[in-house]
C-alpha cells in the first residue's frame, strides 16, 4: 500500500480535528440544555434539580462517554461497545431502536477488511 502523500495526512488531520470540534461543541450543547431543563419547574415539577445534583450527573455522563466512546469509532471493538449501550438502554426502557438505526451515517466495522492497526 502506497504512503499517503504530506497533502493527504493534512487533509486527514484537518478532518479528524473538524470531527472532534463538533462533537465537542454537539456535547457541551448538550449539557448546558440539560442543564436547563433539569432546573426548570415547568418541565421538572417541584423536583427541580440543583447544580450540586445536575453536576453529579454531568460527572456520570462524562464517565459513561469514557466507557461508551469506542462505539461511535470504526474499529474492530465497535460492534461489542454498541451492543453493551443497547443492553444498558433496554434494561431503562424494554425494546429500543438499535444503535444502527438510531446512528445510521456511522459506518459499521468490515471483519473482513484487514485491520489499519
Amino acid at each position: 500500500m502506497a504512503k499517503p502523500s504530506a497533502f493527504m495526512a493534512k487533509q486527514h488531520a484537518m478532518q479528524q480535528k473538524c470531527f472532534e470540534v463538533g462533537c465537542d461543541t454537539a456535547t457541551q450543547q448538550f449539557f448546558d440544555y440539560m442543564c436547563i431543563v433539569l432546573n426548570d419547574p415547568e418541565v421538572m415539577g417541584k423536583e427541580v434539580f440543583g447544580a450540586q445534583r445536575i453536576q453529579k450527573i454531568q460527572d456520570a455522563m462524562k464517565e459513561l462517554d469514557r466507557q461508551f466512546s469506542e462505539a461511535w469509532v470504526n474499529s474492530q471493538d465497535s460492534d461489542y461497545y454498541q451492543e453493551k449501550l443497547d443492553a444498558a438502554l433496554r434494561r431503562i426502557f424494554g425494546e429500543i431502536e438499535p444503535f444502527n438505526k438510531r446512528y445510521p451515517y456511522l459506518k459499521e466495522w468490515d471483519y473482513n477488511k484487514p485491520s489499519r492497526r
